[in-house]
């Protein structure tokens, strides 16, 4: 099956809402404190998966974390939206640019890393995210 990209439904929308209140009631018992969908959450985010509140095997939580990770990511960059990609793997809300060829999932950004077991440095694969994005878009995209 080819990858097929589209605008999120009303209903995929109200999935991603109803996730990233869950990332924010898991935030708010773990630290106290609201998410607010800009770089201070990726400390918050941290304490969370520092804290394994949240164990491996519950993905459906990681994932919720991961979309609130791509929030913070969108937020100061209005060049980027929510769509749905699907393939053979099912349908997933990817970050797009524009409506370029580049996307990416924050919904699995954490959650594959912590049920791999690696270690999760939150603001370094932000960072890393940031720095490769600004470099693809400068390299590829820059008439888009």
């Amino acid at each position: 099956m080819d990858q097929k990209i589209e605008k999120p439904t009303t209903d995929d929308l109200r999935d991603i809402a109803v996730q990233l209140l869950h990332a924010s009631e898991l935030v708010a018992e773990a630290t106290g404190e609201p998410l607010r969908s800009d770089e201070s959450d990726l400390p918050r985010l941290q304490r969370i998966v520092d804290s394994r509140l949240v164990e491996p095997e519950a993905t459906y939580s990681l994932q919720a974390l991961g979309l609130a990770f791509g929030k913070v990511f969108m937020r100061i960059r209005p060049d980027f939206d929510w769509w749905m990609v699907e393939d053979e793997f099912g349908r997933d809300p990817a970050i797009r640019y524009k409506e370029t060829t580049l996307l990416m999932f924050p919904k699995t950004m954490l959650s594959k890393r912590i049920e791999d077991g690696e270690q999760v440095d939150v603001a370094e694969i932000y960072e890393g995210l940031v720095e490769m994005v600004r470099e693809v878009v400068a390299e590829h995209y820059r008439n888009a």
